[in-house]
């Protein structure tokens, strides 16, 4: 699956970049606010798309056995973001590990994932967590009557 197909990142055209980047807002005025920069809420929701792809790629097996909801978020707006700005992903193997086990171990699990925002410059414009809680799906029994 790929989230960038979601109606609401439809809305929002969010696109895809680079291997080394998830997802990107194009340099388009739509994205900025009263300041001329791109909005508080636009860079946000890249960022929260793309922890959520991030998880996707990088969790493939289990991905569509998961029910994934987001439970909370801190950002921080660095500096102004102006112009193209692409969301990329900081984690760290023990968290991935650390993830699995919980997750195989009582079928639920709290998954943290960084998200930075960068301009063209790679300087960074806005940092994030995003927490998950993600619970495997429960096999559906259905009863013949």
């Amino acid at each position: 699956m790929n989230l960038k197909d979601i109606p609401f990142a439809k809305l929002l055209d969010i696109s895809e970049s680079n291997s080394e980047f998830l997802f990107e807002l194009s340099d388009d005025e739509k994205y900025t606010n009263h300041l001329g920069t791109v909005a508080a809420a636009a860079q946000f929701s890249l960022a929260e798309f793309a922890s959520g792809q991030w998880m996707l790629n990088s969790f493939p097996d289990i991905a569509p056995q998961v029910i994934p909801v987001l439970r909370k978020s801190e950002v921080k707006f660095r500096k102004p973001a102006i112009g193209r700005v692409r969301a990329r992903a900081i984690v760290n193997d023990d968290t991935r590990q650390l993830f699995i086990s919980e997750l195989l171990l009582r079928k639920r699990a709290l998954l943290k994932v960084l998200i930075e925002l960068v301009n063209d410059d790679l300087e960074v414009v806005m940092s994030g967590t995003y927490e998950w809680f993600i619970q495997l799906q429960i096999p559906r029994i259905v009863l013949n009557n």
